[in-house]
């Protein structure tokens, strides 16, 4: 059939499906890439927890190995 004889509605289905679909995917495709971004800075706050995380491991530990260093060294010098 020929576009002049369709109705109004069917001429503009194709169109409009059309458009809606490339809406959609620019939406998708602009979502996406702020998305990535957030996930960026998700990721760049996780691993700032985890070096303080381990920073404050690594002090613990030597005041740890500092204490014992310290106790051994009194517990010599009593018995002597």
């Amino acid at each position: 059939m020929k576009q002049s004889k369709l109705s109004t509605g069917k001429r503009l289905t194709k169109p409009i499906l059309f458009g809606t679909l490339l809406v959609g995917l620019a939406t998708a495709f602009f979502n996406r890439h702020l998305f990535m971004e957030d996930l960026a800075d998700l990721r760049e706050q996780e691993r700032s927890r985890n070096e303080a995380k381990r920073l404050e491991v690594m002090e613990r530990r030597k005041r740890l190995i500092d204490e014992v260093a310290e106790k051994k060294g009194a517990g010599d010098r009593v018995t002597r």
